[in-house]
């Protein structure tokens, strides 16, 4: 069982007095942790989601978003603020994040999101369900064509990135790339559980299965093999790491009732 995780920019909750905020921390010493945590036990605040931003550097300040509950509270955000500069100093900024609804709370102000150098996007399902699903009802087979190769230059671009970030490593061995990095990239931002069943430079071939394809979930019931997103972007990476044009075939579908899907990529005849 995959076990989901929650990236939590909002929280809806009813009834409640929530309140956000933006914490940056020019030096994170476990000690600070700790005398944050205890000064909102302190005051009966309860901590709903507490997520920091990844450290770039090592001497880069840290950034941490945390929706906080006063409900219960003898004190409001404004004084909670007062009090944790009076403690830290200038080593602590905190900007305030209020709801404009109560009980529901936000994360407004960093709204340009990273995944490491690169900007990102969170796409739900109840959107993307129509431009993957949808547009094939009312466009066809052209729709699903258009999708392959949607994935397959977005599979292009991923494939140099890993490449890039492969050599910062050491690694220069195609192969390795894609089944150390490709593949965990491929897991960590939520397309599915990847993995390399038979990968070879000569002949170029591979055999990839992906459980939980968030593209084929939304095919249940099918009677054929759903995939042209994802089989475009496994292509567009092994293309652009095997320096061979791939195609990638699906051959086996949960949409279809398979335990996973399941993809052939070789050479493009």
């Amino acid at each position: 069982m995959p076990l989901s995780f929650d990236i939590g920019r909002f929280l809806v909750c009813p009834g409640r007095k929530l309140c956000g905020f933006l914490v940056k921390v020019k030096e994170l010493k476990p000690e600070i942790l700790a005398e944050m945590a205890a000064l909102t036990a302190n005051h009966n605040i309860a901590i709903l989601h507490l997520v920091f931003s990844r450290i770039q550097q090592r001497d880069a300040p840290v950034v941490a978003l945390a929706f906080l509950d006063f409900t219960d509270s003898n004190i409001s955000p404004e004084e909670l603020v007062n009090q944790v500069e009076r403690r830290f100093g200038p080593i602590v900024e905190v900007e305030i994040i209020k709801p404009k609804v109560e009980g529901f709370i936000v994360n407004t102000v960093s709204h340009n999101l990273m995944l490491g150098e690169n900007r990102a996007i969170i796409f739900r399902d109840i959107g993307y369900r129509g431009l993957v699903l949808d547009v094939r009802k009312k466009i066809g087979s052209g729709a699903e064509a258009i999708q392959y190769y949607l994935g397959f230059e977005a599979g292009l671009e991923f494939g140099k990135k890993h490449r890039e970030m492969g050599e910062a490593l050491g690694i220069r061995d195609p192969v390795q790339v894609y089944r150390d990095i490709s593949s965990s990239m491929f897991n960590c931002v939520g397309y599915g559980a990847m993995e390399t069943v038979k990968l070879t430079m000569q002949p170029p071939y591979a055999l990839i299965r992906v459980f939980n394809c968030f593209e084929c979930e939304l095919g249940k019931g099918s009677a054929k093999p759903f995939s042209h997103l994802v089989r475009g972007m496994i292509a567009g990476v092994l293309t652009e790491l095997l320096g061979v044009e791939m195609f990638a075939k699906e051959t086996k579908c949960i949409a279809k009732g398979d335990p996973y899907c399941e993809f052939e990529v070789t050479p493009r005849k």
